[in-house]
């Protein structure tokens, strides 16, 4: 008697199948509301609502006023490959929706219990559909206004093994206000409201202008740190904003990009946006929309339509890059020249407003450092108009190259260093060194027996600063503002601040949240006594969210350490005098580690004289 025959390939069932699609494109609540916002869209919704508790594991809900559904059309969403979309297979090749597969709502229904409600202008009724793990459980007729309303309870209820991948609440919180921050960029004249656990994160209008959405979400500091982007080559058009080479954004700066307005990217936009830009070490803020032929870019790339894919890459790649450095070279503001100036001066003058703040008075003065003394040589001159004595030095054989007025703003007295100082020995590896000229860009040209070394001025007061805040090696102590602040950010730095309250507090911030976005400051570490508040606490909030790990306090200390020293050298005064850069070249050979910024970058690169020999081929 032969065994029964086994097959061992069998058909899945609507169910399963559903789940499984569920996996591509149902990752996290934060898909969830993409999908649904995006079907809105699709729609013609000129107004959404977003409400979401427990980071939308619980409960996400999602309204609009569309042109919403037929009940026979809304029977048919909950099919597999069910969409209005498209209907041919040449239809692929010119998506101008955002959906078009048919998957996100019965995936959606499949992991969740699924509440539709939807109403046509033609309708007298509207239909609602109650869905619980994939079976219909109720369709009726109830009162609903024309469009669409879609709640989903108790995300992947029926698939524990996904649901416990996910995030906090806060977590997922963060990740479903950064994609609705992505899809509000990309249609201003769309008016969306975010709550969440009963508290409105954000109600943005509807808005004229990218420009003005810009404003609303990221800020008019970040506005006007932008440069705008409009250019068209070979049938790609970008448009858009990039950050100007002078704007500095602390953290991993906000890259939005759109294709076809679909929140996406590629390989060769990623590409052309890294060689446009002149900064290296620096990521821009860009909020770019690359439009082309439909049938020029496939969507279907990616199950959750993340990335997507080219005809001509390359047409696509020079286009984005032709577009940023025409911006930059037209339209790019010069800034200021950089400067160049002592850390102990008596006062700063804001070079933009023109307003004098007061030193940092907790911060005692570094001792002058005394360069070795050898045998018999001479000394160096003295500086020119400046109480400063230098110390002797073994004689240069090079000679100041040429004369440099002195034209500072400010008088450079400081004090005379502590007589029972311990100086340090040098930790530079030359003997003598000798400042041969500065450049307008915040650059100097330094000689020494090593060979010539090429100096970047705001580098150098970086780290001096740094070291002196951290010889401290005290706990951060907060100073009172006399007046306390009440402030409102982008929701984007909001979100951020939240998140990392209890470290700003323990760096010496004294913060609290009134909700909608909204703190008041009242004290701040004693090394940005005179900083705005609102510029810090958003630039710290992106700096440490761009930090990507929990970190001990000490960590966050000299996180925001090294943030202080960047805004202390960014508060300078202007001068040119050779004599402060020969000054600020002895305190960084007493600095732990001289050869580097407290974020890594270089503050010199040494071309000695071997190297320039070799080059010479002698």
């Amino acid at each position: 008697m032969s065994a029964p025959q086994t097959h061992k390939i069998q058909r899945l069932s609507e169910t399963v199948a559903n789940q499984i699609a569920a996996g591509e494109v149902v990752e996290r609540p934060a898909s969830v509301v993409k999908e649904l916002v995006e079907n809105a869209l699709d729609a013609g919704a000129t107004q959404i609502t977003i409400e979401v508790d427990a980071g939308g594991v619980k409960r996400i809900h999602v309204e609009d006023n569309g042109c919403g559904m037929s009940r026979e059309d809304a029977l048919l969403s909950l099919e597999r490959q069910a969409t209005s979309k498209i209907s041919t297979s040449h239809d692929i090749e010119r998506i101008a929706t955002f959906g078009f597969r048919g998957e996100a709502i019965p995936s959606i229904a499949s992991v969740s219990r699924f509440q539709l409600m939807t109403r046509t202008a033609d309708d007298e009724a509207a239909t609602e559909m109650l869905v619980v793990g994939g079976t219909t459980e109720r369709v009726v007729d109830v009162g609903h206004p024309v469009g669409t309303t879609i709640v989903v309870r108790d995300l992947f209820f029926n698939v524990p093994a996904r649901r416990k991948f996910l995030r906090t609440a806060a977590t997922e919180l963060s990740r479903i206000r950064q994609t609705l921050i992505a899809i509000a960029l990309a249609h201003p004249m769309v008016a969306m409201t975010l709550i969440a656990d009963g508290r409105t994160l954000f109600r943005l209008p509807m808005e004229d202008t990218l420009a003005d959405r810009v404003r609303v979400l990221l800020g008019d500091g970040v506005l006007d740190g932008l440069l705008p982007i409009e250019d068209t080559h070979q049938g790609v058009t970008v448009t858009g904003y990039i950050s100007r080479v002078d704007f500095v954004r602390g953290g991993t700066p906000e890259q939005y990009i759109f294709v076809n307005r679909r929140p996406a990217t590629a390989p060769q936009i990623q590409y052309a946006l890294r060689e446009a830009w002149p900064n290296k070490e620096r990521r821009p803020v860009a909020v770019l929309f690359v439009d082309l032929p439909p049938e020029e870019v496939d969507v279907n790339v990616h199950p959750a339509k993340r990335e997507v894919r080219f005809r001509h890459g390359n047409w696509v790649a020079d286009a984005v890059a032709f577009a940023i450095q025409r911006a930059l070279t037209s339209t790019l503001r010069t800034p200021s020249a950089p400067s160049v100036v002592s850390p102990s001066l008596t006062a700063l003058t804001t070079p933009i407003t023109g307003t004098t703040i007061a030193p940092l008075s907790p911060i005692a003065p570094l001792p002058t450092p005394q360069m070795p003394t050898a045998s018999p040589v001479s000394t160096m001159p003295q500086p020119r108009q400046t109480t400063l004595q230098l110390p002797e030095a073994p004689v240069n054989p090079y000679p100041s190259l040429r004369e440099l007025p002195t034209t500072e703003t400010v008088s450079f007295d400081p004090p005379p260093p502590a007589p029972e100082a311990e100086v340090k020995p040098t930790t530079l590896p030359w003997k003598w060194v000798r400042v041969a000229d500065l450049s307008p860009q915040g650059l100097w040209l330094v000689v020494t027996d090593q060979g010539y070394v090429t100096v970047d001025a705001r580098g150098v007061i970086e780290r001096i600063y740094y070291e002196r805040f951290v010889a401290q090696n005290e706990p951060i102590t907060s100073q009172p503002l006399l007046i306390p602040e009440t402030l409102r950010l982008p929701p984007v730095d909001a979100e951020r601040v939240l998140r990392y309250l209890s470290e700003l507090e323990a760096c010496g911030f004294g913060i609290s949240s009134f909700g909608d976005d909204t703190f008041m400051v009242d004290a701040l570490p004693v090394f940005f006594a005179h900083c705005a508040p609102k510029e810090i606490l958003a630039d710290i909030a992106t700096e440490l969210d761009g930090s990507g790990v929990r970190k001990t306090l000490d960590a966050w200390r000299r996180e925001v350490v090294a943030r202080a020293a960047a805004q202390a050298a960014a508060r300078t005064i202007k001068t040119d005098s050779v004599d402060v850069a020969e000054r600020l070249m002895r305190e960084l050979a007493q600095c732990e580690m001289p050869y580097t910024t407290p974020r890594g970058r270089p503050t010199m690169i040494l071309t000695t004289y071997t190297e320039l020999l070799r080059r010479f081929r002698r």
